[in-house]
């Protein structure tokens, strides 16, 4: 029986190799608070993105970091203009910092201005390419060309969660848009969840259009997101999805020397920052 000796250290071997090799794998949609209005120039000394954190992003016209899209690359910015970052920095190194022995890589797709009902339709399964929206397909696309890069990598890679900034597009669109909101958004965690094969994937989630902003639609849309927790309670509420509030969260028209002192619907750069790290302490409360 001293032959199952050596077997047992080379399985054991091999479980080892193949543990160091696992990442895991967080992904990141939505609309323009999403792809990010924060500004490189404002960021503080204390705002430093961990480079052991690896990015894949899409590329033109959605996002454009100044770096080649759909190559793995360190943490870096990935908005529609490199001056611009997104929720991916504070993100992606807070929870860093939160899972210190894990190999942390973050898949995005984003694209301002785009809704759920028609851009983000998932379709009614992968072959319904008919009504699948533009945005969702190449969504998938993104996280699937990610996904090959790193087997081929020699990881073995696991997504844990996702991200979602969305929704003012709904609420500007008001009616049917907006009062299906809640429905259209648990069907997208639903068929992602299902074509990605990641059953247990952390849905987190943001508020959109914090106040001063009102109006019908937009009352329906965070109403929506309110229901759509898992611990709302509601007809609504989703297997872990979790919403994080940005109703504090700095605005555009906060920022030093911004451009757009009126706007009051997209989070600035510390806005958007501290979304990033609301974010990451939601997503590892509940992985």
């Amino acid at each position: 029986m001293n032959w199952l000796l050596p077997l047992f250290f080379l399985i054991l071997t091999y479980d080892q190799a193949s543990a160091q090799k696992k990442i895991e794998v967080y992904l990141i949609g939505g609309q323009s608070n999403a792809t990010g209005q924060g500004y490189m120039a404002n960021l503080s000394d204390t705002m430093i993105a961990d480079k052991q954190v690896l990015l894949f992003h899409s590329g033109l016209p959605h996002l454009n970091s100044g770096l080649p899209p759909y190559t793995w690359q360190p943490l870096h910015q990935a908005s529609e203009s490199p001056d611009r970052f997104g929720p991916e920095l504070s993100f992606g190194t807070v929870l860093k910092r939160l899972r210190p022995t894990a190999n942390i890589a973050i898949i995005k797709h984003a694209h301002s201005g785009t809704n759920l009902f028609d851009d983000w339709n998932p379709a009614k399964n992968n072959e319904d390419t008919l009504t699948q929206g533009v945005q969702y397909g190449e969504f998938i696309h993104t996280v699937n060309a990610g996904l090959d890069s790193l087997r081929k990598r020699g990881y073995h890679p696991v997504i844990k969660g996702m991200l979602w900034q969305q929704g003012e597009s709904d609420a500007d669109k008001g009616g049917a848009a907006s009062k299906n909101y809640g429905q259209n958004l648990k069907y997208l965690i639903g068929r992602i969840r299902k074509q990605l094969h990641a059953r247990n994937m952390v849905f987190v989630y943001g508020y959109v259009y914090p106040p001063p902003n009102h109006g019908r639609g937009i009352e329906e849309v965070r109403q929506a997101e309110h229901d759509l927790d898992q611990d709302a309670g509601t007809g609504l509420s989703t297997r872990k999805a979790y919403v994080v509030n940005t109703d504090s969260l700095s605005l555009r028209a906060n920022d030093p020397n911004t451009p757009y002192p009126n706007d009051v619907i997209h989070f600035g750069t510390s806005g958007t920052w501290k979304l990033g790290l609301r974010m990451a302490y939601k997503m590892n409360q509940h992985l």
